[in-house]
């Protein structure tokens, strides 16, 4: 089995187990808003580190117009991945859109697995988001992610999935 892990240069040791996210992705995705209505978007993420024994993680995404190109701005969020010596993983991530949410997993490789142990939402938070479960995976060397939500109004159910290249 060929397993194919980068660990990018001047990488904190501890960061080893999330070198293959370093960089940054682009690409097209799909989703279901909190109303139940399907969605296409644009997306860049981008996996940073500067030493410390986290990742800094940047995401943008932007509706698709008409003619097919990214429009206008739809969502942001950033935050921090602090992988543990255990294997397990802790994620804060802040959203443009007025919460703050802490995730937890578990690494296995080119997997993640992630689910919410804490949503912080301000008093004009756009989406009543409560809970959450993320998937990242490299597939054929591909970001690929799914993310399920819940907000006050519905239960768990698929969000939001992508495919991203390595830009």
């Amino acid at each position: 089995m060929n397993i194919d892990i980068e660990v990018p240069e001047g990488l904190n040791p501890s960061l080893t187990a999330l070198g293959w996210l370093v960089g940054r992705w682009e690409g097209t995705g799909n989703g279901t808003d909190h109303e139940g209505n399907a969605f296409e978007f644009e997306q860049r993420i981008e996996f940073s580190h500067n030493g410390g024994d986290y990742l800094f993680y940047a995401s943008q995404t932007f509706e698709i117009g008409a003619d097919g190109a990214e429009s206008v701005p739809s969502g942001m969020e950033a935050g921090f991945w602090r992988p543990q010596p255990d294997a397990s993983l802790e994620v804060v991530l802040t959203s443009a859109d007025g919460w703050t949410e802490v995730l937890v997993g578990k690494i296995a490789v080119t997997r993640i697995d992630l689910v919410t142990d804490a949503v912080v939402r301000t008093s004009s938070a756009t989406v009543s988001h409560s809970a959450g479960q993320r998937l990242y995976g490299k597939v054929e060397g591909d970001l690929m992610y799914a993310l399920d939500r819940a907000t006050t109004e519905h239960e768990l159910r698929p969000h939001m999935w992508a495919r991203l290249k390595r830009a």
